[in-house]
């Protein structure tokens, strides 16, 4: 339905209601031809009614939007009336329809979002998100389809359960709206904006007391190789989790006493130069001897990966600290020994910005114009500081020892006693069988008369 021409504005345009059913047309009083069609959907497009050739046609000009307004839309008209005029094709300034990847669904564009991130550091957790999250609930549907509030109503759910995770996923969804965008014309807004967002959770402030450090430490010497050694590295260099537990044995000199951190791997993407006090040497030695891996800590089936079953092996730690201290302990996590680090640092009188030279921070302190500026990386004082550390959480450890009468930590044989087992299933039938013909032919000597 076509109406009498308008002195249309963009005001006018957004504050137009769409029609419960069909569409409108509404003539601009400024450019001939030019028509915005107002769909049901609320969808509002600028078309070009113009007689080429004797027949009647119409040009699509564009979407109505944030990026194409009023003024793009009576330029672009004009441009294709001169065209007309002139003789010209009148399509050539018209936006073709897109084909390819772009065309489809999330699925189908995710392999280009992807290898436009390929360089970014987090394109493993951005590789995840998608894979675990994103593609299974919206992965066969066009980006353009999918409403705030479906949005809202994904991240609820994920947040109902895992708060933090929920806003990583908001967060990554909205990176790929962002970069979806200009790329899609029927795209008028980024839909994840103004979605529901969880809060951000509140800052951990759990460290872990001297009678706590002690005990885990013996902890983690009944607990054994991969996690016993990894976490105890952890605890002696206050790195973070992934820098531990990912690191490859080419970063470590054991002649400097260094372990280097690259860039591509430090969460702040600086390379971090962590010196090795005296009981990190001892217990790299140890894990040097477990296997013969690229990996410093390599899992049992893939010896190109580090370990898995973290959330198995923190239940087990942190009930055998219960059951040591005899009572409820408040919960902790990995990233909690790192503060615990931190803390015990300064207990020892480290200055604070060695302190951060140590966990590689590059805010507090270092941040700013200081960190401009100052350019020491207080190796020599890091060393000084983690070979203080190293002796203190040693002492710890030997005033707080385990309780003998408490069952160990974790029931666990040795590889010596696996490979013995392994042979011995080999033969066991043998065995059995003889020792059954055996006890058999004995029964029969003594069988009285």
């Amino acid at each position: 339905m076509a109406s009498k021409p308008v002195g249309l504005t963009d005001a006018k345009i957004r504050g137009l209601k769409a029609p419960p059913e069909g569409q409108i047309e509404i003539k601009d009083a400024i450019v001939p031809g030019l028509r915005l069609r107002v769909g049901a959907s609320g969808a509002r497009t600028f078309l070009l009614r113009k007689r080429v050739a004797g027949v009647v046609r119409n040009i699509t000009i564009g979407r109505y939007s944030d990026r194409f307004g009023l003024m793009d839309a009576r330029k672009k008209a004009r441009i294709v009336l001169s065209d007309i005029e002139a003789g010209g094709d009148p399509y050539q300034h018209v936006p073709k329809p897109t084909r390819g990847a772009a065309a489809g669904t999330l699925r189908g564009m995710w392999p280009d979002y992807r290898a436009a991130k390929a360089d970014r550091k987090s394109i493993a957790e951005i590789e995840r998100v998608f894979n675990r999250h994103i593609l299974p609930k919206f992965g066969d549907r066009m980006p353009e389809t999918i409403t705030r509030a479906e949005i809202t109503r994904f991240i609820d759910s994920i947040a109902a359960e895992t708060p933090v995770m929920a806003r990583g996923v908001l967060g990554q969804f909205s990176s790929f709206y962002g970069w979806a965008l200009p790329r899609l014309e029927r795209l008028q807004f980024n839909p994840c904006r103004d979605a529901g967002r969880p809060p951000p959770p509140k800052a951990r402030d759990r460290v872990l007391d001297v009678r706590e450090v002690g005990l885990l430490w013996n902890i983690l010497g009944e607990e054994g190789p991969p996690f016993g050694p990894a976490i105890k590295l952890l605890l002696l260099t206050g790195q973070r989790r992934n820098e531990v537990f990912s690191a490859d044995r080419s970063e470590f000199d054991f002649e400097a006493c260094l372990w280097t951190i690259p860039a591509s791997r430090a969460k702040n993407g600086i390379a971090h130069l962590v010196p090795l006090a005296s009981p990190a040497i001892d217990l790299l030695n140890e894990i040097w001897a477990l296997s013969d891996s690229d990996k410093l800590l390599a899992s049992r089936g893939d010896t190109e990966t580090g370990p898995s079953g973290f959330s198995k092996t923190m239940a087990r730690l942190r009930r055998a600290m219960e059951t040591q201290i005899g009572r409820s302990v408040q919960h902790w996590t990995l990233h909690d020994l790192r503060r615990t680090v931190a803390t015990g640092l300064q207990r020892l009188g480290i200055r604070l910005e060695v302190t951060e030279a140590v966990l590689n921070h590059v805010s507090g302190s270092r941040a700013g114009i200081v960190g401009v500026y100052q350019r020491h990386n207080y190796f020599e004082e890091k060393k000084a500081a983690l070979e203080a550390w190293g002796d203190e959480l040693i002492r710890l450890a030997a005033c707080h020892p385990l309780n003998p009468q408490l069952p160990p930590v974790r029931q666990r044989r040795s590889s010596d006693t696996m490979v013995a087992l392994g042979k011995a299933r080999g033969e066991g039938a043998k065995r059995s069988a003889a020792a059954l013909i055996v006890r058999g032919a004995h029964q029969e000597l003594v069988q009285p008369e």
